[in-house]
């Protein structure tokens, strides 16, 4: 038997860990284990500078031993520790143990209410969230996980009242700072959000919530900024959705930003696949869609079409559904449709991914990116064969590792841009967004639509969001050119955005009174609306995507900006597709000339407007069955290419249809 170690022999080890030298902990600790290899402390302290050092491996059997000899709490919650680093479910037993021998450990209570929360049981994640802030009020993670758990459930203001306990007690602490503004953000609040997000020096947030504000004084500043320091927040990178209405951004810079934020947000799910096969059926393709949108949403306003459009003897369609329930018109005709439909909302990433493998697809087709809502944890798993990017997020997802092929055209993605993608380039023949013939057709009149009869009436349908202050300056400098005009833009839903755009009109001496702006309202009702306007509008250099193609599909000229990112060419894209290239600029100039030339021009506009209605059923922009057939051809030739082994940097075609 060993003889027992005294405390003060133990207090060189103790010491050395808690100065941080964890190596210098480990030598001391093995030293003494030579000589009392079963006393528990020793193992203990042990594995903590081993896991300190990341040595997880060693440090759970170190932990193992130690309980062997003793069970403490903190010997429960260390092997827990060790095992939520080796990425084990079971770190939540040991966390459990910890509990029933001390209620009152908060970090115990909420790291496994962090488990629980990436489970899905809400309820135990909440009770355990709580459960920590009860027994120690000082633990401020206890109030921020409370906070995103209560944000994620949509119960914001909740999550607003716990979070100003937590900044009671540190009014400095950033964490707490980032996820109120995430719930005042949750509740229209943007000029509070905005002031946490600076404390939180949050800049990548903060011009967001500025730009959906319509504040736009610190803008030129604090997008420089960001520019100047992407890379360097290695713990916080910046979401690349945020990024993607600075002019400043290049491609490249874009892509580089989205394989940092995977990086940290998914590093275990991209260490791990789900094992998949191919189905035995090779007669046709089985392909599985994956989004949050499959609702009354714009995406699936682009997509429905195409879903009820695709031949059942080519392709075997799935769909893999983590959307909020909903009813409505588009929900009823999703169930019309004859193919699987998986609900994955109450499943783990990884119990979606498990699912989606078992379904043997060929292809899955992801619809979001990094958009509001997406679950690239599931992607990242590689539940199928190929992963495709498409549809929802413009852009390159920057890691190779969450989608092989991205889906676009020579227009947004030319081949000569392969470099500024992490995927594999594939084109479609004509326009990569998809459009539903069945999208509503109606008549209104301007007067109730709250417009002057006999104005020139310019309209971006745009959110504010988009919306920078150089092309602001343009369209103002335009209503000074043309007198009799008025600016129609979409409602941005607050008091304050409305006075922030009006103010901006009022430092470019144009009048607020020519502003109007059109409360939100169904698509059938908007598209009926749109066609009032003589002349829509493109943002840059996030341009117009479903708005452009509403515009078009009512029969209004789009004047469009190209740049050198795929959201700054999505519109010229649909300008090309539907044949009316000389809408489309290449710079700014160019862009207000053809602006102000049509404006002043009543007979181009009506002939433009005579070819845009026999376009809309004519050109390949807005024939559903056609770009179906497309799409299918596309899909064949990208498992082709796959199924081959190519690796030549050409784009994927399809032969187009006649």
């Amino acid at each position: 038997m060993n003889r027992a170690i005294p405390q003060t022999a133990l207090q060189p080890v103790i010491s050395a860990l808690s100065r941080g030298d964890a190596k210098l902990g480990e030598t001391l600790a093995r030293k003494m284990l030579r000589k009392h290899p079963t006393h528990a402390e020793a193992l203990h302290l042990c594995g903590v500078a081993c896991l300190l050092r990341g040595k997880a491996d060693a440090a759970e059997q170190l932990f193992e031993q130690a309980l062997g000899k003793r069970e403490l709490p903190a010997y429960y919650l260390n092997l827990a520790l060790a095992r939520q680093k080796l990425g084990k479910d079971s770190a939540a037993s040991a966390f459990e143990k910890c509990l029933q021998l001390q209620p009152d450990n908060a970090q115990a209570a909420n790291n496994l209410g962090n488990m629980r929360f990436r489970q899905y049981r809400f309820a135990e994640a909440e009770q355990l969230y709580r459960q920590a802030i009860a027994h120690n009020p000082g633990y401020l993670l206890g109030y921020q996980s409370l906070g995103n758990l209560l944000c994620d459930r949509r119960r914001s203001e909740e999550a607003i009242e716990v979070l100003q306990q937590g900044l009671a007690l540190a009014p400095d602490a950033i964490a707490l700072h980032a996820t109120m503004a995430t719930a005042l953000e949750n509740r229209k609040r943007l000029t509070e959000a905005a002031h946490h997000l600076r404390r939180a020096g949050n800049n990548g947030d903060l011009q967001r919530v500025l730009r959906s504000l319509g504040d736009w004084r610190e803008l030129e500043t604090i997008d420089k900024h960001i520019i100047q320091t992407l890379g360097t927040a290695i713990d916080r990178p910046e979401n690349p959705w945020g990024l993607i209405n600075i002019p400043q951004l290049s491609a490249a810079q874009h892509r580089d930003a989205g394989l940092r934020f995977s990086m940290n947000k998914w590093q275990d799910a991209l260490r791990v696949s789900v094992p998949s096969s191919t189905p035995v059926d090779a007669t046709r393709l089985r392909v599985g869609y994956l989004s949050c949108d499959f609702y009354d949403h714009a995406t699936l306003h682009l997509l429905m079409g195409v879903l009820e459009s695709h031949d059942p003897d080519v392709i075997d369609v799935q769909l893999f559904d983590h959307s909020p329930r909903r009813d409505d018109a588009f929900t009823a005709r999703l169930t019309a449709l004859d193919c699987c439909h998986h609900d994955l909302s109450q499943l783990t990433d990884t119990a979606a991914a498990q699912l989606i493998a078992e379904q043997q697809l060929h292809l899955l087709i992801d619809l979001k990116g990094y958009t509001t809502g997406a679950r690239l944890g599931i992607t990242a798993q590689r539940p199928a064969p190929v992963v495709i990017s498409w549809l929802g997020y413009p852009g390159s997802l920057g890691n190779p590792r969450l989608a092989d092929y991205i889906i676009g055209d020579a227009t947004v993605t030319p081949a000569e841009h392969a470099d500024n993608y992490s995927e594999h380039i594939a084109q479609m023949p004509h326009c990569y967004q998809p459009n539903d013939r069945q999208r509503p057709l109606e008549l209104s009149t301007r007067g109730h639509a709250g417009l002057p009869g006999s104005a020139l009436v310019l309209c971006s349908f745009n959110q504010l969001l988009k919306l920078n202050p150089a092309e602001f300056d343009l369209w103002c400098r335009l209503l000074k050119q043309v007198p009799d005009s008025v600016l129609w833009l979409l409602d941005p839903g607050t008091e304050q955005a409305r006075n922030n755009i009006r103010n901006e009109m009022s430092r470019r001496q144009v009048s607020c009174e020519r502003l109007i702006f059109a409360p939100r309202c169904d698509q059938a009702a908007h598209i009926a609306r749109l066609a009032l306007a003589d002349i829509a509008l493109d943002s840059f250099p996030y341009t117009s995507h479903t708005t452009g193609s509403d515009a078009l599909w009512a029969g209004v000229p789009l004047l469009a900006r190209k740049g050198d990112t795929f959201a700054s060419r999505v519109s010229a894209s649909l300008l090309h597709a539907h044949g009316f290239d000389e809408l489309i600029a290449d710079n700014a100039s160019e862009y207000y000339d053809k602006l102000l030339a049509l404006a002043h021009n009543p007979g181009q506009r009506a002939s433009i407007r005579q070819r845009l209605q026999q376009a809309r059923l004519q050109s390949p922009l807005f024939d559903t069955l056609r770009f179906t057939r497309d799409l299918e051809a596309l899909y064949a030739a990208i498992w082709e290419h796959h199924s081959s082994g190519k690796t030549a940097s050409a784009p994927v075609v399809a032969k187009p249809r006649d």
